[in-house]
């Protein structure tokens, strides 16, 4: 059985270009992505700060989809247009396009990094526990709020650091762990934003970090960009993303293991947890 989740937000990049066009923009090394194969990237500002954190899959040699799990992708459709020029290279984004879950029993897991054809999308499994998503054509026919909250919690808990028009251009890669899961390279050629990226990478001065946190459930869910605080009310990150008792943040180096609190007018307190596979 599959359960819908949410619209897919998805860019695809075709044309003879498509790999070199994104090699060049985007934080891993595309030109190695082999054909049926996935994995995390990103796309940096020219200040080394993560604009988008997407699952960059190439369906075909010369065709690339990159999805965002927290939606905007007509913003990166259109900023990613100022850059074509004269490549071989085409952008849009998908309409009526669709994100399920699928069990075990509907469809064979595909292995890790792997992209698996199924009813006219794909399909591909994530961290966060033995989850498979399906990408594919058809709008969902009913909402299904406790699946997407079990889906968002198992983001929270794999430490996927997805970021949305809230908390765009707010973290740089090494405070976001993108290295953890294989979403940028240091080894190839650059891309927006390298510079910055590599020198934190390889000198260091990284000061936040990616943590994941439990709250109480009879809460209402924090909004992405919330502040976390101590209990004095002092600043010490910020929400990424959050599901009904767990949510992902950035929070300064040294401060995760202190009490730790969403915004002081609300006073949510947090406790910290692991991240899983």
């Amino acid at each position: 059985m599959s359960i819908p989740l949410f619209a897919a937000q998805a860019v695809l990049i075709e044309g003879a270009d498509a790999v070199a066009f994104a090699n060049a923009q985007f934080t891993i090394d595309v030109s190695a992505l082999a054909e049926g194969r996935w994995q995390w990237c990103a796309w940096l500002d020219a200040q080394g700060r993560a604009l988008h954190v997407f699952a960059l899959l190439r369906t075909r040699g010369d065709a690339l989809l990159a999805w965002q799990p927290l939606g905007d992708a007509e913003t990166m459709r259109a900023a990613l247009a100022r850059y074509v020029f004269r490549s071989k290279v085409t952008l849009r984004t998908l309409q009526e396009w669709s994100v399920c879950s699928l069990e075990s029993s509907h469809a064979a897991r595909p292995a890790p990094r792997t992209i698996a054809p199924h009813r006219d999308g794909y399909a591909i499994a994530l961290e966060g526990g033995a989850r498979c998503a399906w990408l594919g054509p058809g709008v969902a026919d009913r909402d299904d709020d406790d699946a997407r909250d079990r889906w968002r919690r198992a983001d929270v808990a794999a430490g996927l650091p997805l970021i949305d028009a809230a908390t765009r251009a707010s973290f740089t890669p090494q405070a976001l762990d993108l290295e953890r899961i294989d979403a940028i390279s240091f080894g190839k050629g650059c891309y927006p934003g390298q510079e910055i990226a590599a020198r934190l990478h390889f000198r260091g001065g990284n000061k936040r970090r990616l943590r994941a946190f439990a709250f109480v459930a009879d809460v209402q869910a924090p909004a992405s960009g919330t502040p976390i605080v101590a209990a004095d009310g002092t600043a010490k990150g910020s929400v990424l993303y959050a599901a009904r008792d767990a949510l992902l943040g950035v929070v300064n180096d040294g401060d995760d293991h202190a009490p730790l609190y969403v915004d002081a007018a609300s006073a949510i307190a947090l406790s910290t947890m692991p991240f899983v596979d």
